[in-house]
């Protein structure tokens, strides 16, 4: 399910609770040829928990740095042909100032802490009918309350977020080569904000899927149409307020022996934009038992947000979507605990959308179509075992450059990476983390440099027993000053600590 704001094409990660998240899978590289407009960069899909086993109840709470307190329990697991959950989260935070020296509302300008509060609850309901034959419910809903600093040291500003999203699907074996998947449902964003006045920007998003995952000769074909209309409404007049994306999608998947091939293909029409074809190409070659080497090439698209198009005196409509061209080569390493990869990236972004002053040194800025981006790199990736260690790390050293000036594109390091390390102790786990950063810039005319940085994390756990867990974990351990955005602050040292119950299975 979509979730997210079609006004600022973003989506509010922050509010979904991680006490409430089973796992999340990254598929990175355009994948429009698989989930249509926004997936030009990749896809982040976030799975809720889901009840297994003997039903069992979850409880966990925290405190830490900046007044900060968690809260959130549960109960789910499985009764005859019956699985369930239902998990709620409670968090808060007096927060930080956002403003920092270079952000033209610093001085003398709203210098108060900027906190939060979320509270959120998941449910996930799945009957089995009968052998083959799956139905199920899964809801999502958060609300929150965001502080921010404004132009105003006499006004409190914040906003009120509410996400939501809820589904009803079938899963249907329709033969022993058939696999089908209905899913109807609805995702929303709908924020008031408070600066002084209230303003209202409300998404509504109604989605349809239905994909058959179809036995075909050595391999399996994926065949499915999907339907979203996205609907903006509340204080602001935008001149277009709904749009509906129509799409069908294909594929097929196989392995020849040593041989595997990944082909996709994928249409939407979408009554803003017309109707755009995507597709994929992949092809990997198992050398050895070991050893294993690929290659792919695909295209993707991103249509403008409605802000981006229509925000009064600050939108543009004459914008085009972003339009994508990626090839990958890649060598993969796997051996029990040890793997490794190397990826190579070359992907070409025409009409990449990008904010822009209206003029050198204004405050005022304005979406514009930058006519060529280019980002290549090689991204390298492994994972060991090692005299009792657990080591984890990834690179990436890329070139995300403006194809027509040279210059870097805004917020984009050459290299960015991390290193893990952990090992367990008894009934201790320990580990530390190493985030490093290359420098960036703040503007296209790579004027306005952001230096590169290097966070220490580490963590801590004990079991009590076979059902409680005392959790630690101290952020930025040397109190490194560093900035992901020009002229706002990020924490400096943080420490948190939790309790942790889950009966064993």
């Amino acid at each position: 399910m979509r979730l997210g704001s079609a006004t600022t094409g973003a989506t509010a990660l922050e509010n979904i609770a991680l006490d409430q998240i089973e796992r999340i899978e990254i598929l990175r590289g355009p994948a429009s040829h698989l989930y249509g407009s926004d997936a030009i960069g990749g896809v982040i899909q976030i799975f809720t928990k889901s009840g297994q086993g003997a039903p069992r109840a979850n409880f966990s709470a925290g405190f830490g740095r900046f007044n900060t307190r968690s809260l959130s329990g549960g109960y789910g697991g499985e009764v005859g042909d019956t699985r369930f959950s239902l998990q709620a989260s409670q968090i808060e935070s007096d927060g930080i100032s956002a403003y920092a020296p270079g952000n033209p509302g610093y001085v003398n300008q709203n210098q108060d802490k900027d906190g939060h509060r979320n509270a959120s609850l998941t449910l996930k309901l799945a009957q089995a009918v009968t052998a083959g034959q799956k139905i199920g419910v899964d809801g999502f809903v958060s609300s929150s309350r965001g502080h921010y600093d404004g132009w105003d040291s006499t006004v409190d500003y914040y906003h009120d977020q509410t996400l939501s999203s809820f589904d009803l699907y079938s899963k249907n074996r329709i033969s022993d080569r058939w696999h089908s998947l209905v899913r109807v449902g609805t995702g929303a964003d709908h924020l008031d904000d408070y600066s002084p006045g209230k303003a209202v920007f409300n998404t509504d998003q109604n989605q349809l899927l239905w994909q058959n995952d179809i036995v075909a000769g050595p391999g399996t074909a994926i065949l499915g149409v999907e339907r979203v209309k996205q609907k903006v409404g509340g204080t602001t007049a935008y001149s277009v307020a709904s749009r509906t994306i129509q799409s069908w999608f294909g594929g097929y998947r196989a392995r020849l022996g040593k041989h595997d091939i990944h082909l996709n293909l994928r249409n939407d029409d979408n009554t803003q934009f017309g109707s755009h074809s995507t597709g994929y190409l992949g092809y990997g070659y198992q050398m050895s038992p070991r050893w294993r080497v690929g290659a792919s090439a695909g295209n993707a698209f991103k249509a403008p947000s409605f802000n981006d198009l229509y925000w009064p005196a600050l939108g543009n409509p004459d914008l085009h979507p972003e339009r994508a061209r990626n090839k990958e080569a890649s060598l993969h390493y796997d051996s029990g605990v040890d793997h490794f990869s190397a990826v190579y990236f070359d992907n070409q972004v025409s009409d990449l959308i990008a904010w822009a002053p209206i003029a050198p040194d204004s405050y005022t800025w304005l979406p514009a179509n930058v006519d060529r981006a280019s980002l290549r790199g090689v991204t390298l990736s492994g994972a060991t075992v090692a005299g009792g260690f657990q080591i984890d790390a990834n690179l990436t050293l890329q070139n995300p450059k403006d194809a027509v000036t040279g210059k870097l594109l805004i917020n984009r390091a050459k290299e960015h990476g991390t290193l893990k390390i952990g090992r367990s102790v008894g009934n201790w786990n320990v580990g530390g983390e190493l985030i490093v950063s290359g420098e960036r810039y703040a503007d296209a005319g790579n004027t306005l440099k952001m230096a590169g940085y290097g966070l220490v994390n580490l963590t801590a756990s004990r079991a009590l027993d076979k059902d409680w867990t005392l959790q630690a974990r101290i952020d930025n351990l040397f109190d490194k000053s560093y900035a992901l955005a020009r002229g706002f602050n990020t924490p400096g040292l943080n420490v948190f600590a939790s309790v942790r119950y889950r009966p064993a299975k």
